[in-house]
Order: C-alpha cells, then structure tokens, then sequence
C-alpha cells in the first residue's frame, strides 16, 4: 500500500469515528449504560474478527507448542503488546463514553482530539525526545480551546464533567496511537487487533457486571431492538473496520502523520452532531473547534518551515 492510500484509509477511520459519536450518544440516551454499549460494540468486534481471521489465531496457537524458543518469545510479546494495547484503548473509550453521558457529541469529539496535542509528550517520556516550541504552542492553544468549550464563563468555577472525563480518554488515546505507530510495522496486525478486542472484551464485562449487568432488551418494541442493531453496527463498523483501518494506515505512515489524519473524527463529530443530533451552533462552540483544530494542524506542521529560510520561501 503506497502512502497516499494509505492517507484515504486513516481519513476513512476518522469518518467512521466522527458519526460514531451520534450513535453512540443515542445508545447512552436510549437507558444504557458506557460499559454495556462498549462490551456489546467491542464484543461484537471481537466475534467478527476472529471469526475472518480464525487459520491465524488458530496457527498462531499451534504454534506455541512447536516452534523455537526464540519464535516462541516473539508470539509471547504478541499476546502481551496485544493486551497491554487493549487497556490503553479501554481506557480511551470508557473515560469518552462516560464523559459522553455529560457532554454533547460535538464536544465530545472535539475535545477528544487532544491526544495529537499529547502524543510528543508521550514520545518524550519514553524516548527523550525534546518536545518543540511549537509543539507547546500548540498545546496552549488546544487547552485555550478545550477551556471554551468546557467551562461556564458565568460561573468560571463551574466545569462540564462530561468534558474533563473526555479529557482524561485524550491519555490513554496517546499511548495507544503511539504503542500502535512502534508495533505495527513488526508485527501481525491482524492478531495484534484481535488481542487488542479480547482485552477490551474482558475488561468491559467486568465494568459491565459492576454497574449493573447485561443492557435489557425489549425485543417485543422496535425501540429496544433497534438500539441493539446499532451497538452491533457500530461494533462491526467502529471497532472492527474503524481500528482495521487505523492499524493498516499506521503500518504505512509514521505516527505524527497519521494521528493527524485520525483527528478527522474532530471535524466530521461535531458536523454530524449538528446535523443529527441537532446539537447548538453557539460561538464557543465555533471558536472552540477553531482552536483546537489550529493547535492540531499547528503540531504537526514541519518544524522546517518554522525556519528563517523557509519562511521567506513562503512568502
């Protein structure tokens, strides 16, 4: 896959996750709860996957009992980014859906791109990298947006929670993408995917049995089925093709490049919350998304171009 493709594959994600926020708002607003409609989506994710992709989970299996110890460390490691990145992304979307219950898609979505803003930081921590000016710039603009949106300036103390839960996913969105941009250039993606639902699978029952169990159906009303359809929909189209798309686009672009390609969801959630889900058109919203989206595009701009040489040529 040559890189342009794989530019329209990351764009696709973005799409599929940017109408994702509708569906997933109506589910929440129809009486269920952030971990059953994500162990219903991911579940279902998981089922389909394994069930395309089953010769390689069960080869890779067998595999474990016959190869080399060097092969059988490397399967091993498999298994363990594979879980280890299903927690990450759990963490991304319990804290987004929770704060979703709170929140508007629009903001929702918006504020959920936080994470380009956050993955230099990430790449810092982990590898020493020094983080640039403009990158910090970028932040600051990105918190200036994200305070628009989620703070009641006729109250300055008051803050939508629902927009500090979404804020807290933006996280765990960062080391996924990042771990996600190390491993799929070395690895199986298809079995680092699968692995990837199996745990998210596992950790959203447990939540889901804690706070109250499997969603109930009323299969004898329209309503009732019809919003099991959707979190199976959105289980097959969200999780399953949107991270399929995600993973293969990463194995061909770098991380940066590619995050910001996936933050496309920032601009198609609030487009299709306002077309669907009627949310306001207010000027906090307007000048929040304007902000946000600068910072983004802003930290990930070339740093060349910041350069006296450079500059001149663009002018």
């Amino acid at each position: 896959m040559n890189k342009n493709v794989a530019r329209i594959v990351l764009l696709t994600a973005g799409l599929i996750w940017g109408s994702g926020f509708i569906i997933n708002k109506l589910i929440l607003d129809s009486g269920w709860n952030e971990s059953q409609l994500l162990f219903v989506r991911f579940f279902t994710a998981f089922v389909v996957m394994t069930s395309i992709y089953n010769k390689r989970v069960r080869n890779y299996f067998k595999q474990e009992f016959k190869v080399k110890q060097e092969t059988k460390k490397h399967n091993l490691s498999l298994l363990k980014n594979g879980l280890i990145l299903g927690i990450f992304l759990f963490g991304g979307f319990y804290f987004q859906t929770l704060g979703l219950v709170f929140t508007t898609p629009s903001n929702n979505a918006l504020i959920t791109a936080g994470y380009i803003v956050l993955i230099p930081v990430v790449i810092f921590i982990f590898e020493k990298r020094i983080v640039p000016k403009k990158t910090i710039l970028a932040g600051l603009i990105t918190l200036l947006g994200i305070v628009i949106l989620s703070v009641n300036f006729q109250d300055i103390a008051a803050v939508n929670k629902g927009d500090m839960l979404t804020f807290v996913s933006t996280i765990f969105y960062a080391l996924h993408i990042y771990m996600l941009g190390k491993l799929s250039k070395k690895v199986d993606l298809f079995l680092l995917t699968i692995f990837q639902f199996l745990m998210f699978s596992f950790l959203s029952f447990i939540a889901m049995m804690i706070t109250g169990g499997f969603p109930t159906v009323d299969f004898s009303s329209f309503d009732g089925a019809q919003i099991l359809l959707l979190a199976i929909l959105i289980g097959v189209f969200g999780s399953f093709i949107g991270f399929f798309f995600q993973s293969i686009g990463q194995k061909h672009t770098n991380e940066a490049e590619a995050a910001i390609l996936i933050s496309s969801e920032s601009l198609f959630g609030p487009i299709f919350g306002i077309i669907f889900y009627h949310d306001l058109v207010t000027s906090n919203l307007i000048f929040g998304m304007i902000l946000i989206i600068s910072g983004i595009v802003l930290s990930e701009l070339d740093d060349s171009i910041f350069r006296k040489g450079k500059l001149k040529e663009l002018n």
